[in-house]
């Protein structure tokens, strides 16, 4: 049964629509994170628009006043050509400055909510591929994003640049002055269909791209690192990263020799058109003074000209990355806060059937369980036998092909995705490492902001790691793992920090996978004996290759190729020729 939160990316189309849609969006966010600067880059970058128009003009009263009787009669056109040079130099530095700061402020913004988006993201829609390329393509654009505003103001000035220019022309040649704003036809082509192609390559470099991030950071990571280094195979992992490095590479190598031949075209008819005014600006037989304000005017044309066009390749190129942010904004504008539901009466799983897509063979075949409060039960089988795909799809985090999951009798599958995990604590053997204080890496179990140090301290009674921490110089305030000057612990010991959060957490329903794999067989007795001592108030689902530890369940399901072929207590399944005694058949020997 489908989700109610599943994905369904629509298609985009680059077009006039999406661009000014991208564009008046980069606006808004700008002016709604710091629009006094905003504002102040917006008034320089019109200033310096008008002031190449504005020097044309000056320029023609310099020449005019200069062939008069005496020098002084030049002297105010000179001063005012004076001051607009001055002027150009200072309001050029201002448009810089403020701009930047505004992207400074609208990029910090952009990253919290990215971060804030990435972090209300269900387990499903994490592991969709597409989702994925979505956080991450968001990730990695903030900057672009960011600098989006500042490009749309200076798109629209240059552009102002341009019209001004053409009229500052208009009386020493119309010809010309249409030249000049035609120009900008060229550079708006050629960046719009540059910004299309790298569209259509987004989806296939950012997957290389990313893999090769992935790699790179295996290298870096203290735990993978020296694992790798260990075994003296970081060549090979690195040779990996090069590789998906080189494919990325390859594709934006292949697309920016089509942006270098588009470019040429464009600056070329871009030229001609300059070239065509200033021979109209010639022929147009308007003295000396029209002479070299024309001349002048098509020179500031061509800077105006080249300026509009990566103004608005800027804006063109950035307009995808805006559609896609909006869509990542977007999965997380309906997803609920999760509340942790603390009592659950029964779980059931009737007929439960998954394929993974480009599997031969089904991963779960007609599975049926049933579990009530205060229950312990375990899935054993072989490796690919079914159990992980099974609790995956108990929880929701995998959507199966046929049968229902019931929670309390309603069918799970009505739920929102946070209000069903909302009754779930899972804690895997690949738990997280996170290397934070313990407070913080402990209050990680839960959504609640209001978690007090005595209900820390229990759920690691609870975990059997309270002793450990109590004697770390800091206690909750001693910051764990070397990356960041902390404590390094065994993985025995962040297994057991993983399991107080499960502890504190306190769901109806206690999903452990492999829970206690880096524990020793000591401590392993104590975690599973507090397990029980608080199973009343819980259903325990328990996945686990130790027999001794399945010696306390109400019920073992045994999984083979998908399916569960055997039930029953430790003691019933150890009759001869069943399934469960020729898996354990070496452990309980």
């Amino acid at each position: 049964m489908p989700s109610p939160d599943a994905d369904d990316p629509s298609p985009r189309t680059l077009g006039p629509r999406v661009i000014l849609g991208g564009a008046f969006w980069s606006l808004r966010q700008a002016v709604r994170t710091n629009p006094r600067w905003v504002a102040l880059a917006a008034l320089a970058s019109l200033l310096l628009a008008l002031i190449p128009a504005a020097q044309v003009s000056v320029v023609a009263w310099v020449v005019e006043s200069a062939a008069g009787s005496t020098w002084s009669d030049a002297l105010v056109p000179v001063l005012v050509l004076t001051a607009l040079v001055g002027l150009s130099q200072v309001v050029s530095s201002a448009e810089n400055l403020t701009g930047q700061r505004a992207s400074l402020r609208l990029r910090s913004d952009l990253v919290r909510r990215t971060a804030a988006t990435a972090a209300v993201l269900t387990p499903r829609r994490i592991a969709d591929p597409r989702v994925h390329a979505l956080v991450e393509g968001g990730r990695n654009s903030t900057f672009e994003l960011a600098r989006g505003p500042i490009s749309v103001i200076s798109a629209l000035s240059a552009i102002v640049a341009a019209i001004a220019l053409g009229a500052a022309l208009l009386p020493f040649s119309a010809v010309a002055a249409g030249l000049v704003v035609l120009a900008l036809v060229p550079g708006l082509i050629t960046f719009s269909w540059a910004a299309r192609m790298q569209d259509e390559q987004f989806d296939e470099e950012t997957r290389h791209a990313f893999r090769a991030r992935y790699l790179l950071d295996q290298l870096i990571d203290l735990r993978t690192a020296r694992e790798l280094a260990t075994l003296g195979t970081g060549p090979k992992v690195a040779a990996k990263a090069n590789d998906a490095h080189g494919r990325a590479t390859e594709i934006l190598d292949r697309t920016y020799a089509r942006l270098l031949k588009g470019e040429l075209l464009g600056g070329i008819v871009t030229a001609l058109l300059l070239g065509g005014a200033l021979i109209a600006v010639l022929s147009a037989g308007s003295g000396s003074a029209g002479l070299m304000a024309g001349v002048l005017g098509v020179i500031a044309g061509l800077q105006a000209t080249r300026g509009a066009g990566f103004a608005l390749g800027d804006v063109i190129s950035v307009a995808p990355k805006i559609v896609r942010f909006r869509e990542l904004e977007e999965l997380a504008d309906s997803a609920p806060t999760q509340h942790v539901v603390g009592e659950v009466g029964s779980l059931e799983a009737h007929r439960l059937s998954i394929t993974y897509p480009g599997a031969d063979r089904p991963a779960l075949r007609g599975a049926s369980l049933r579990a009530e409060a205060g229950e312990m039960i375990a899935l054993v089988g072989v490796n690919g036998a079914g159990k992980t795909t099974l609790v995956s799809a108990l929880m929701g985090i995998v959507g199966p092909d046929h049968g229902v999951v019931e929670i309390d009798g309603v069918d799970a599958g009505e739920l929102l995705a946070a209000e069903r995990l909302g009754r779930f604590g899972l804690v895997t053997q690949e738990f997280g490492r996170y290397e934070m204080t313990v407070r913080d890496a402990v209050a990680l179990g839960t959504p609640r902001e209001d978690v007090a140090d005595d209900e820390i301290w229990q759920a690691l009674d609870d975990a059997r790691a309270g002793d450990l921490v109590r004697r770390f110089p800091e206690g909750l305030d001693t910051m764990l793992g070397p990356q960041f000057g902390g404590v390094g612990l065994s993985g025995g010991q962040w297994q057991r920090i993983a399991l107080a959060r499960i502890h504190l957490r306190g769901a109806g329903i206690r999903v452990l996978d492999e829970p206690t794999s880096a524990i020793d067989a000591e401590a392993e007795q104590e975690v599973f004996a507090q397990l029980r001592e608080t199973a009343a108030g819980h259903i325990t689902i328990v996945v686990s290759h130790r027999a001794w530890t399945l010696r306390g369940m109400d019920r073992i399901h045994v999984l083979e190729e998908g399916r569960i072929v055997e039930t029953g207590t430790y003691e019933e399944l150890l009759a001869p020729g069943t399934r469960f005694a020729e898996i354990f058949a070496q452990q309980l020997s």
